[in-house]
Formats: C-alpha cells, sequence, structure tokens
C-alpha cells in the first residue's frame, strides 16, 4: 500500500469544527489577459459571498497573497505555453521558460520549474475544446499526459471546458449564456475516468476552475460577456474544507487553502451547496473527509448530507454502486477502491444536471 496521505490512519483531527469556504480558481485579471483588476475581482467576490480567489494570470502572479475586500486573494499563476498548461499555487516564481523549449509546451520541464519554486500544481483543463461553431476557435488539451498526471491536482471541471464541449447547436449556446447552471455540461467523461485512474495508484485531488478573463462575445450583435466575472462566482466553485478559519494573515490563511487542496478536502459545486458535507465513518466512530486514504475494513460507511434534494450516487472506480433521490444518505462501503460522490439535480428546463462531484476517499487493500 505503501504511505498514505497525511489524513491515512489518523482521521481527521477536527473533523466536527472544520471550517468551510468557497473559492474561486483560476481566475485571470488585467495582469495578463482578464477584463478586470485584481481590486475589481476582490469586489465582485466579496459582494457574492466567495471568499477565497486564487488569481492564475498567464505566466506572472501577484508577489504574494493579500486580504482584499473582506476575500483572501491566494497567489498563483497559469503556466501557459501553446498546449500542456499547468495552475501553479503558492510558492516563488518560477524561472522563466527558456527560448528554446518547445512552444507547444514541455509538461515535465514546467512541473520540475513549478516544484522547483515550492509551488502546488494541477493539470489545467486537460481536454480544453475548440468552439465547434466558431472556425477561429482554438483548444488549449494536454498533449503530454504521461507528466501531466505527475502534476499534484487536477482541475476536474473547467468553466470554460464545460461551455464549449459539445456545443454543436446556436440553440445550446444561447442556453449556455443566459442559463449555464441549467445547461452548462459536466466533467468530461475521459478526464473523469483519467482521474479514477490515476486514483487507483495515488491520491489525485481535484477542483473546479473557473477560467474566467470577463470575456465579451467578440460579437456586434451578441452584447454579453461569456462569463461575467459576477456569473462566474454564482457557477463553477470549489468548496474547500479548512483544518482551521483564517487567522487574518495573508501568507498563513493561504497556506490553509493550499493545504485543503493538497489533503483534498474538496469538492466542485455547480451553483451553491453550502451546508454539503461528505465523510466517512468506521466502527468504532473515526470520521475521515474526502481526500482520505486508509486501508479498507469492514463496517464503513460513507455519510452524505445535502442543502437540497438532489440525485446522489456513490461511484467506485468508475463504475456507480448504489444511488438514491433525497437528501441525506448512508451507504456502505464494501470493499477496496477509489470511492467518491456525484449529485445532479433537477433544472428546469435543462432536466437532470451535474452539480456535485466531491474528492474521493481512497481505500487501500490492507
Amino acid at each position: 500500500m505503501g504511505e498514505l496521505s497525511r489524513q491515512s490512519e489518523e482521521s481527521f483531527p477536527s473533523v466536527h469544527r472544520i471550517h468551510a469556504v468557497t473559492a474561486l480558481i483560476h481566475v485571470h485579471t488585467t495582469l495578463s489577459d482578464g477584463r478586470a483588476s485584481v481590486e475589481e475581482v476582490a469586489r465582485t467576490a466579496a459582494a457574492s459571498g466567495v471568499e477565497v480567489v486564487v488569481l492564475t494570470d498567464h505566466d506572472r502572479s501577484l508577489a504574494g497573497p493579500r486580504w482584499v475586500e473582506g476575500v483572501l486573494l491566494v497567489a498563483g499563476s497559469e503556466a501557459s505555453p501553446r498546449h500542456n498548461h499547468l495552475i501553479l499555487v503558492g510558492g516563488g516564481r518560477p524561472p522563466a521558460r527558456p527560448p528554446e523549449e518547445d512552444p507547444e509546451g514541455d509538461m515535465a520541464a514546467e512541473l520540475a520549474r513549478a516544484r522547483a519554486a515550492g509551488a502546488w500544481t494541477a493539470l489545467a483543463h486537460p481536454l480544453d475544446p475548440a468552439l465547434p461553431l466558431v472556425s477561429s476557435s482554438r483548444s488549449f488539451v494536454a498533449l503530454d499526459l504521461a507528466a501531466g498526471v505527475e502534476a499534484d491536482g487536477l482541475e476536474l471541471w473547467n468553466a470554460m471546458s464545460a461551455f464549449k464541449r459539445g456545443l454543436d447547436s446556436p440553440w445550446l449556446g444561447l442556453g449556455r449564456v443566459l442559463m449555464p447552471g441549467r445547461y452548462l455540461a459536466g466533467p468530461d467523461p475521459v478526464v473523469l475516468a483519467l482521474w479514477d485512474t490515476v486514483g487507483r495508484r495515488r491520491c489525485w485531488p481535484a477542483f473546479a476552475g473557473a477560467d474566467a478573463h470577463g470575456f465579451s462575445s467578440g460579437r456586434a450583435w451578441l452584447p454579453v460577456r461569456i462569463y461575467s466575472y459576477r456569473r462566474h462566482m454564482r457557477l463553477l466553485t470549489t468548496g474547500l474544507w479548512l483544518e482551521r478559519p483564517f487567522t487574518g494573515r495573508a501568507e498563513a490563511d493561504q497556506e490553509l487553502v493550499i493545504s485543503a487542496l493538497r489533503a483534498g478536502r474538496a469538492y466542485c459545486v455547480l451553483g451553491r451547496a453550502r451546508g454539503f458535507t461528505c465523510r466517512l465513518r468506521g466502527p468504532e466512530g473515526r470520521v475521515w473527509l474526502p481526500g482520505a486514504e486508509l486501508a479498507y475494513r469492514p463496517g464503513l460507511e460513507v455519510e452524505v448530507e445535502l442543502p437540497a434534494r438532489g440525485w446522489a450516487r456513490l461511484v467506485c472506480h468508475g463504475r456507480p454502486v448504489v444511488q438514491g433521490w433525497g437528501r441525506r444518505f448512508r451507504w456502505p462501503v464494501e470493499g477496496p477502491g477509489v470511492w467518491r460522490l456525484e449529485v445532479f439535480r433537477r433544472r428546469w428546463p435543462g432536466g437532470l444536471r451535474p452539480w456535485i462531484y466531491c474528492n474521493p476517499f481512497y481505500l487501500r487493500e490492507g
């Protein structure tokens, strides 16, 4: 089984006193190609109830984290060659990309530079498609997945990739512009399969990415932004379970956020899901949060509470094992595996829509 993760055989020390926050991850500002300043993004987040924003401008970052308008701005960046993008969070500024490096992107070299700078890394939008209806649209994909899966984490659900995926009808495009919560695509099934596969050999924590730029439609006859920063704040966010409340000291609070991402104490959500809980309980009463890696033993149960009724299913190695409609669930875990939760809810007129994708419990052979 090898060395287990930090949560491992020690249950989370303060699971009954965890501090839940909403984070918007993967945000661009006027430091690169975004349409709003850092301060404007912070004000929008504060007005929208988002406590954490992870800024990821292309190949540049803030000098360090800061608190602005009551919002923690986490210093990150997006390593952005032509393809093979990486999200970097925390750490120092990596060395510049050498001019002789492959312009398509050298994933292994990017990872080495990021780790040398002490950053937490994540594979960004690994299967970002071009818009089928726009001939000039470009894709941004991970060409070197063999190296990409060695990143510390995974951007499982990217808002702009989800906007573009399968967009083969102007009417569907209109629905995704005007009512994205009802029409936005869920995570790409191939990325989900990759996540499940990597999880068999190691923990691979995932999160949702906004990829927020505040872009306009680019068409004079459609004067809307796809999507505004305000829209992003209520679209794809990441719920984080922190070890303790924020201190007000930006450096220390950034470390709380990175620690939660690293440990997988996180879930991806379309819309909001305040009050959502997902725990693994042992027969002796010990409790673990998502992201935990431990030896399987009989008597383990997954406990789920949703803020509203939904269709939930417990998945092992990518296959649904048990499912049901409601708000509260308690399901036995019958064997080792990568066990994770998916939740859907009915949204008229889109029907049953993806809502929550939670990081797994990694239950290994004893």
